[in-house]
């Protein structure tokens, strides 16, 4: 993934930043869990084998679980699988935005919980795919670590340093791009109730197809243009 900065490239990890961005506000809002991040969750885990809470207890640790079946998942799938040259992970995409969004017609109210693992899981492959980007570790579903990233950046500049200064924005805008997803999951759960999940699938389904119709060509084009 280092060699891909090109711009449908860069616009493609932008939309799955807002995806997550998304996914988490409209689940936070709705059955109120976090599904993009877990440290939260651990902490949350915690307090309640604490008190007793067996069946929080229960929902936190499934939530955790089904994060990480999902990265398990993209490392078993997605293993040397380099971006720009498999169509897979487009596919994937759209395979998973098609059933997020039949689950926002199926799953009664009375079983919003299963959206959530299904998010967490689908979130723990989204954030398994894309490991490293312009040399940087990537993360589209949490942002802790851009948060960390922006802040050495800038302690570097302070010092003096001249090389990488792309990296302090991308940082930022990144985490900006996040805040706007959940300002737009938040809005659309409130108004649209369970057919925000509806939105969310379509927007992993628009993932998959910016990444079919405009990465994959774009880096086909630019190793012609190399030969």
């Amino acid at each position: 993934m280092r060699k891909l900065s090109r711009k449908n490239a860069s616009l493609w990890v932008s939309l799955m930043t807002f995806s997550a961005g998304f996914m988490n506000a409209e689940a936070l809002v709705g059955p109120k869990y976090a599904v993009s991040h877990h440290t939260g969750n651990l902490t949350q885990l915690a307090i309640a084998l604490k008190n007793g809470k067996w069946t929080l207890a229960l929902i936190y640790f499934g939530l955790i679980f089904a994060f990480f079946i999902g990265s398990t998942i993209a490392g078993m799938f997605f293993y040397q699988c380099e971006i720009g040259l498999s169509k897979r992970h487009g596919y994937f995409l759209i395979c998973q935005g098609a059933l997020y969004t039949l689950m926002s017609f199926i799953i009664p109210d009375t079983l919003l919980l299963i959206p959530c693992f299904y998010a967490a899981l689908s979130l723990g492959i989204q954030n398994g795919i894309l490991l490293n980007y312009r040399g940087v570790t990537t993360r589209t579903t949490h942002m802790t670590g851009y948060l960390t990233d922006a802040g050495v950046e800038l302690g570097k500049r302070i010092r003096g340093a001249k090389a990488d200064r792309w990296k302090l924005p991308y940082f930022v805008l990144h985490m900006v791009i996040y805040v706007i997803g959940a300002i737009v999951g938040t809005l659309l759960r409130h108004s649209l109730l369970l057919y925000a999940v509806t939105i969310a699938g379509v927007i992993q389904i628009v993932c998959g197809i910016v990444y079919l119709l405009a990465v994959i060509p774009e880096h086909a084009k630019e190793k012609v243009n190399n030969v």
